[in-house]
């Protein structure tokens, strides 16, 4: 009676083993060969581009689960596992857009296969894929992904006109970003303080966009410059000069420090300008 028990205890377990080895053993050969993801801007939309192998002979549906492809603000990885982005979107951040349940048709030999990426900070990010297949994971793989940083510049320019009893100088500003990657929400302060007293005579504060490699105009309407200093060599002229809100009004010995600051995340770049001035910027 015992030998009868070992030999079904051994027999069961053969039994197991083979099944084991049939569900693990034959099932799909996906591997991922290939992984590679171009810089991707703060808030720019990018991709992992990879290379899948199929080394069976017949077509296989797969799953991708995508870790720390998106990255909010707060630095909070957003859970992508199981999601396919449809190649319709052009904004990763718009969860309108992403496609659900929907697995990936592999046919034997090399695939190529795209997921986006967004980041709302810059830094460097391993996104970490699994190849899955009926909840076994055939393979998985990390591509460093590089975020680089905008990088601002702020440049002031003027133009100056004589008219009647008043020189008219129309002052011009851009935000510039020379780096990847825009620039969303930058605080831009202007200060305008006369030189003779050091009292301040005008603030104001706007937030400006800039997309990476650009530059963003300063001033709001078309046409129209940042901000005026008026000086007066008698009456002054009673221009309101609508719509720019940003206007100083002097006398011809006055001179006034122009400086406006940006500030980004931990990014501040100023500028100024001295009118009048005979060199005209410092």
């Amino acid at each position: 009676m015992r030998k009868n028990t070992l030999i079904y205890a051994s027999v069961t377990f053969l039994i197991l083993l083979l099944g084991i080895f049939w569900y693990y053993g034959t099932g799909p050969d996906v591997k991922i060969v290939d992984m590679h993801a171009p810089p991707v801007g703060v808030r720019e939309s990018g991709q992992l581009d990879m290379v899948l192998q199929n080394n069976g002979s017949k077509p296989v549906d797969v799953w991708l689960e995508v870790e720390n492809a998106f990255v909010d603000k707060n630095g909070d990885a957003r859970s992508t596992s199981r999601l396919i982005i449809s190649s319709d979107s052009e904004n990763p951040w718009d969860v309108e857009l992403v496609s659900l349940q929907k697995p990936i048709h592999l046919l034997p030999g090399n695939n190529s296969v795209s997921v986006w990426l967004g980041y709302e900070l810059s830094g460097e990010y391993p996104v970490n894929v699994k190849v899955v297949e009926n909840s076994r994971i055939l393979d998985e793989g990390t591509c460093l992904v590089q975020i680089p940083m905008p990088e601002l510049h702020l440049k002031l320019e003027y133009e100056m006109e004589s008219r009647n009893n008043s020189d008219i100088y129309r002052i011009y500003g851009y935000l510039i970003n020379n780096g990847s990657g825009s620039a969303r929400d930058v605080s831009t302060n202007l200060t305008v303080t006369d030189e003779q007293t050091g009292k301040t005579v005008l603030t104001s504060s706007v937030i400006h966009y800039v997309r990476s490699q650009d530059k963003t105009a300063l001033w709001t309407w078309p046409d129209y410059p940042y901000a005026i200093v008026e000086l007066a060599h008698g009456d002054p002229s009673g221009e309101s000069y609508m719509p720019v809100q940003n206007v100083v009004i002097g006398t011809g010995g006055d001179q006034f420090l122009i400086n406006v600051t940006s500030t980004w995340q931990d990014q501040v770049v100023s500028a100024e300008l001295l009118i009048p001035s005979e060199e005209g910027s410092r």
